[in-house]
Formats: structure tokens, sequence, C-alpha cells
């Protein structure tokens, strides 16, 4: 049975006194108010007679307001593709929230289970965020900040390592990682923090991580509304910068089903910025801060339903392939793929020094994509989707 030691316990509460003493700032109180306001918000629109009543704008509504779509730059986009075309409308959505909620007869893993696979396009961090805010009694949000936090306090042991380092996919891993936030909000209870539910932990946390965690990054919000590229299809196009081979990247990722991300969203590529191509403006929370550092540099990643890494993309168009090489066996710890995208004539070179040490490790992991076959994949790819949207409606 999981338990926590005396040592466990004296780690985890080692900042209360300084989290209460913020608690009385005007941020603490905000930063409080802030997530009741959620709370409340979700516990109204989310309720077993609003989700029977809900309209498409009150879905989207719902959507917009999670804290898990914030990386998203175009919501209206998400939603329409990622939501309602592969669930048929909202409808089966909310009939599958409904179940998630409230079918309380049923062990929360099994929910858990069941409507990740009746349901695209929500991962991991929005379902635990739906069901942690209309319940915070019972349930808690498990996103980057704890998977960053309990590492940091040297409580990781207490969890299998992958639910740090990936989005969790089962309801078996949600239960584990409820258990364990379970015991450390009953220590907030026992610490002196009144009526102490999930929320009070969430916030708890999320001090820790804002004034204590010395490698947090801050992201400002922000939407930024997509914009159409400004060339033809029809006719054969090159790769002539960097950032050119970026945006293709991008857009071929979208086309294929994939959430989009870039670490250069500054920059501009067919006169249009990047960020306003890339589908995630914000480095999904697939583990926690620390591990995520060495993500926040490649060029292009391309993130699954779950918003885990599956394909990394480095572009060498002026510099040695070999620092793409090592940019990317940085992440070798996941799950994921490596691509060098470059001109035809950097191939050899790449060959040849894949195979040595330490990248020949994990050279069936490395791929080598030309300029020419990237723009193929690009191109081939439109044609096909916008052939099958007008055969198969």
């Amino acid at each position: 049975m999981l338990a926590l030691t005396k040592e466990q316990k004296s780690a985890f509460l080692k900042y209360i006194k300084e989290f209460n003493t913020w608690n009385e700032t005007d941020e603490g109180k905000q930063n409080t108010e802030d997530h009741r306001t959620h709370q409340k918000f979700f516990q109204e629109r989310l309720s077993k007679e609003s989700l029977r009543s809900m309209s498409l704008e009150g879905f989207k509504e719902v959507y917009s307001k999670l804290w898990a779509s914030k990386m998203f730059s175009n919501k209206e986009w998400v939603i329409e593709n990622r939501l309602l075309k592969p669930n048929n409308g909202f409808e089966p959505i909310t009939q599958a929230l409904s179940k998630l909620l409230y079918d309380e007869g049923t062990p929360i893993a099994e929910r858990f289970n069941e409507f990740k696979k009746s349901t695209k396009g929500l991962g991991s961090s929005a379902i635990t965020e739906i069901v942690h805010f209309v319940f915070p009694d019972k349930f808690c949000l498990w996103n980057e900040k704890p998977k960053t936090v309990i590492p940091f306090l040297g409580l990781d042991s207490l969890l299998q390592e992958k639910v740090f380092k990936e989005q969790i996919t089962e309801g078996k891993e949600y239960q584990e990682c409820n258990n364990l936030m379970s015991l450390l909000k009953d220590e907030l209870a026992v610490a002196g923090v009144k009526n102490a539910d999930f929320i009070s932990l969430d916030c708890y946390i999320w001090f820790i991580f804002l004034k204590v965690y010395p490698e947090s990054e801050r992201i400002k919000e922000g939407i930024v509304p997509r914009v159409e590229e400004k060339h033809s299809s029809a006719k054969r196009v090159t790769i002539e910068t960097h950032e050119q081979a970026e945006y293709y990247l991008l857009k071929l990722g979208e086309m294929l089903g994939f959430i989009t991300y870039t670490c250069d969203k500054n920059k501009e590529a067919n006169g249009i910025k990047l960020e306003d191509v890339a589908l995630a403006k914000e480095l999904p929370s697939f583990a926690g801060e620390r591990d995520r550092v060495s993500a926040r540099t490649i060029d292009v990643i391309w993130f699954d339903d779950d918003e885990n890494p599956k394909y990394c993309f480095e572009v060498e168009h002026t510099t040695d392939v070999l620092k793409s090489l090592n940019r990317l066996y940085q992440l070798k710890h996941f799950h994921v793929d490596f691509f060098v995208v470059a001109s035809e004539d950097k191939r050899t070179k790449f060959d040849v020094e894949v195979s040595k040490s330490p990248y020949r490790n994990e050279r069936e992991r490395y791929r080598f994509i030309s300029y020419d076959e990237l723009i193929d994949l690009y191109q081939n790819g439109k044609a096909f989707f916008e052939l099958k949207d007008k055969l198969f409606l």
C-alpha cells in the first residue's frame, strides 16, 4: 500500500511556510481566485443537466476555457478539425463526458480508458483537468506542474518513471498518480491548510513551480490567428532557407494529423510567422520542465493525440549535420524518431557521422530527408487530402 515516509512528508512540506505567506499577497490571492473561478465554471457547465442541454457554442466555450487548450494557436481550427470532425460532432463528446464524470459505479481508471477509447482530440492533461475541477475533492490535475515539482522534491520514486517522461495514456496510470496526490493533499490538511482539496494541492504545486523551481520558464499567453499561406500549391516550390524547411514540416505534420510545434516561432517563411503555422504555440506538457529543456531547442516536433512527441526534425541549412545529430541525441530517452532535413549533398555526411559513436547506438532511429523529398511529401500530401476531402465529404 502506498504511503509516505517521515522524510518524504518533510520534503513535500518544505515550502509550506513560504506558500502560506505568498497566499496573503495579491499574486497568491489571485492564483487561488483563478483556480476557484475555473472550478465554478466547469462545475456549472459540465453538470449533468448542462451536458444534456449543451449547445455547440457552449461546447466550444468549455473547450476554449481549458488550460490544456492554451497551447494551441487557433482553437477554432482545433475544435473543428481535431474534435468535431473525428467525433462526428460534439454530441458524442458530451455523452462520453457524462459517462466519464457521472458513471460513479465504475472506477475512474475504467472510465478514463473508455473515454480515451471513444473520444478523439482530448489529451490526458485536458481529461484530468476536467475531472479535477468538476470533482476537486476526488481527482487530481496531472500536467507538467506535478511532473516537474514531484521529482524536484525527490518524491518521484513513488511513481513509475513513465508518468514523468510521457503523457499518461491508461486509467491505471492516472489512478496511481491520483493515489499519490491524495496522500500529498492529506499532508496539506495536516499542515493546517483549511478545507484542503486537490485544488489546494494544485495551488501549492503551482507556487513551487513558479517561485522555487530554478529551471521553470514562463511563457506569455495569447491566441494568434492562423494565416493562410501566400503561394499557390499547384506549382513546384523549392526550399531556399532554414525557415522554409520548418514551414513545410509544420504544414505536412498538420495534414497528417499531428500536433505541430517549432522552437523558431518568431521567424518567418513565405511571408508568415512560423508561430502562425504551428498548431501548438507552447511545448505540450508531456513531461516535467527538466525533461523538456532539450525538446525546446528542436526545430520541429510532431506530437500525437496524447501530446507525446513522435517525430523530431532538425534542419541543417548552412551548418554541419553533427549539430543536428547531437541535439536530437539529447532526446534519446523519449520514444521518438529523429530526422535530419537538409539538401541532398549532405546525405553522405549524415551517413558517415551517424555510424559513429554515440549515434550508432541509436542508428535505427535516425533518418535523413532531403529538401526535394520534403517538398514531394508536402505537395503529394496536399493533393491527396484535397482530393480526399472532395470525394469523401
